[in-house]
């Protein structure tokens, strides 16, 4: 079964297939197919199904009862003569059918206290499964940005490769016509060369990131997607010889960052879903020990019956039978299971409370740290801009300055060089501001 929504484009046979994905794509078919999240939620809607159950016994109780009994001895009452002889007081079968209403009038809150624990612990299990969907939706957008850093890695050594074909193009000719050595032509040949190695790695790692990206979305690949190749880069000859099987398309970065920055303006969930999940475990588990307290109170229970009996004592014909009770009930000896079942919760409860404590710790030092980060690499991404331009403009010159005469290939072939270095840096800066925000997102206070 195909989870994911993706657009596949079959285009004319010199062309591989196209594959389009976009973040929100990627988030859904991740909670599609995640077991974990799809057996928290059911364990969730489990919990409440309790909680619902649980009431029932604090409303009066309705039940429509019956008995059949066959006694083999019946036993007689002697009667003189004159009245008749003897009569059996009974018959051999004895039978009794009808509504009864029952309500726990008094039970020193061990009802009350069972509902309580079991609305907490519901509380618990939907607080663990929004915390788990978080989760989810964390790691495939991680695995979407690391894609879609591995995308750019490889569009930006295609583009240099580009630039380094056409410049080998005019050394050739140039030596050939004499006005350029061929020691430039071979430096500029193993340049070709250098980037077209750098490009089929990282092809390679792009494989590899898709097929991660593809096991958490559950997306079926397409043949082909061995040494996929970054769409933009279609139909452009980078001297292999040979047309890649898939052609991958990503969101542009600027739509996603647009929809990431609110999460960098907004303030840490105080209440978290998994500080939630320990808060509710606490309260849950403290009810439990309160209604183990109460069961040592007395119970009173309040009952009342409609039946149609048989027989009337010796008159052996069914008859009609209205009744009330009260009953009361007082364990006197339990060998202590109720104080250890109370110790228990209260224990639980403890660690429940310890678990809390760490969770909130940890969240909100993992909020710190990624918003320290994400304005560190703000900054950092402006140094990066800059630089990015300087070397685009450095290898410009550097190549027009070694056509003119005023400079050698080496110059040319290190601006080439740091000019990439200088985008791949960009790219590198983007992607972990992307994953800076995810993070920030997961623990940020606003409705998802």
């Amino acid at each position: 079964m195909k989870y994911f929504i993706f657009l596949l484009v079959l285009a004319a046979p010199a062309r591989g297939a196209e594959l389009s994905i976009t973040l929100r794509s990627a988030e859904q078919s991740a909670l599609a197919v995640s077991n974990q999240y799809r057996a928290a939620v059911q364990t969730a809607e489990g919990a409440a199904a309790a909680a619902r159950a649980a009431a029932s016994p604090l409303s009066p109780r309705l039940s429509l009862e019956g008995s059949l009994r066959y006694n083999e001895i019946v036993p007689t009452i002697a009667m003189p003569p004159a009245l008749g002889g003897a009569r059996p007081l009974g018959d051999n079968w004895n039978y009794s059918i009808g509504p009864t209403a029952s309500w726990t009038f008094y039970d020193g809150g061990a009802l009350r206290s069972g509902h309580d624990a079991a609305v907490k612990m519901a509380a618990a299990r939907s607080a663990e499964a929004e915390n788990l969907r978080r989760q989810v939706v964390l790691k495939a957008r991680t695995a979407y940005f690391r894609l879609q850093l591995a995308l750019e890695r490889v569009y930006l050594i295609g583009e240099n490769l580009q630039l380094s074909q056409s410049q080998l193009r005019d050394i050739s000719m140039g030596a050939k016509a004499g006005t350029r050595s061929r020691l430039d032509e071979i430096r500029a040949r193993q340049e070709t060369l250098s980037r077209r190695r750098d490009l089929l790695r990282a092809r390679a790692d792009l494989s590899a990131e898709l097929r991660d990206f593809a096991f958490i979305t559950g997306l079926d690949l397409p043949d082909g997607a061995s040494l996929p190749m970054d769409a933009r880069l279609a139909g452009i000859d980078l001297g292999d010889g040979q047309e890649p099987g898939l052609y991958l398309k990503a969101e542009v970065y600027t739509e996603i960052l647009s929809r990431m920055l609110p999460a960098a303006d907004g303030n840490m969930d105080k209440a978290l879903p998994s500080v939630r999940a320990a808060e509710n475990s606490v309260l849950a588990y403290k009810a439990f020990a309160a209604g183990y307290r109460a069961g040592k109170l007395p119970r009173l229970t309040l009952g009342a019956r409609s039946s149609l009996d048989y027989p009337n004592g010796p008159n052996l014909y069914s008859f009609m039978q209205n009744s009330a009770s009260l009953s009361l009930s007082l364990p006197l000896f339990e060998s202590g299971s109720s104080a250890e079942k109370v110790r228990e919760n209260e224990l639980n409860a403890g660690a429940a409370e310890e678990r809390r404590s760490e969770t909130a710790l940890l969240a909100a030092k993992d909020f710190s740290k990624s918003l320290d980060a994400y304005n560190a690499l703000l900054a950092e991404q402006a140094i990066n801009i800059d630089s990015v331009d300087d070397a685009a403009e450095a290898s410009r010159l550097a190549y027009d300055a070694y056509k003119a005469g005023g400079g050698t290939w080496l110059d040319v072939e290190s601006a080439n060089l740091r000019e990439l270095e200088a985008k791949t840096t960009a790219a590198s800066a983007n992607a972990e501001i992307l994953l800076r925000l995810a993070v920030l997102d997961s623990l940020d206070g606003a409705v998802k």
